[in-house]
């Protein structure tokens, strides 16, 4: 975000700059990934003629039809893109990926679906096919297709974490929280800092339930009270993950007709208990203490005396 900003200001002073050429200006828009299809369009289209290098013309045209496509501007962007076929030929890529985009924009999903199909027979690591590809399954809710095309993708990209959480969202909406927790611990890899991150697969681990997976939600929510001390959110989960660990135990050791026997012999450790119940009480002590003095501590205690019971 921040070196979008920069980048914006820096276009800004390129545009006041008498000495900067049309192309300079265009090349820097488009090496620093801006969206400003307004200027492109008014830089670019006047060097649609214009003397250039081959590559320098071709870059100039695909960036004019993306900026009109952003512009509603389908009759320039089809205007352009037939330049562009006429220097390249129709089985060009570049001819091809911007006639799929235009398709998309005109409505005709299976026509471009077709196209992207074709890219990735030729070439199944194609990044730019795959994502469009997905993004048109998605738009159309037809889930399971768009997330076997997001694994696909998921498959050579496995470092992408924007894709990992969408492929998490797909999961969530599908109920499956096995599949959302397994994206999230590839998340936490590119983001062991991010406390939203450490809530949400503890939350997730909660949710999946069984005293492996209580678990690992409560070594996640400690690590988010170790990266930001007081998350109200990360103690109400720390709180939720020990109190199903203990209840586990209990209903377990009951049904075994061990009552509340524990030793050598028992799968529930002693040692391991115990911290569970300290954790359990840090939790509530410190819930209670934050929410001492405002309108929502007579509720707040209600619940965590409940839990306690």
């Amino acid at each position: 975000m921040a070196s979008t900003t920069i980048a914006k200001m820096d276009l800004d002073a390129l545009l006041k700059d008498s000495s900067k050429s049309p192309l300079t200006i265009l090349e820097y828009i488009h090496d620093h990934k801006l969206h400003e299809p307004a200027i492109v369009l008014k830089l670019g289209i006047p060097l649609r003629k214009a003397n250039l290098a081959p590559s320098q013309l071709l870059s100039v045209l695909e960036q004019i039809i993306i900026a009109a496509l952003h512009q509603k501007k389908i009759e320039l962007a089809s205007e352009t893109l037939t330049q562009i076929k006429a220097s390249t030929g129709a089985n060009s890529l570049r001819y091809r990926k911007l006639l799929a985009l235009c398709l998309e924009s005109a409505g005709d999903f299976e026509a471009s679906l077709g196209i992207y199909n074709d890219m990735l027979s030729d070439n199944k690591s194609n990044v730019y096919a795959l994502k469009r590809k997905y993004a048109i399954l998605r738009s159309q809710l037809k889930d399971l297709e768009a997330r076997e095309c997001l694994n696909d993708y998921l498959e050579q990209n496995a470092s992408d974490a924007p894709a990992w959480v969408e492929m998490a969202k797909s999961c969530f909406e599908q109920g499956d929280y096995k599949g959302a927790a397994f994206c999230y611990e590839e998340i936490v890899l590119s983001s062991p800092m991010d406390t939203g991150v450490h809530c949400t697969l503890g939350e997730l681990y909660v949710t999946i339930g069984g005293k492996d997976n209580y678990v690992l939600a409560r070594k996640h929510f400690a690590q988010c009270l170790e990266l930001e001390k007081g998350c109200i959110r990360a103690m109400f989960g720390l709180v939720s993950a020990t109190e199903s660990y203990l209840d586990l135990m209990e209903c377990q050791l009951s049904s075994s007709g061990s009552g509340k026997k524990r030793g050598k012999d028992s799968c529930w450790d002693e040692q391991d208990v115990e911290l569970v119940r300290d954790l359990k009480a840090y939790g509530v002590e410190h819930l209670i203490k934050s929410y001492k003095g405002t309108n929502m501590s007579g509720l707040v205690e209600t619940i965590l005396s409940n839990s306690e019971n």
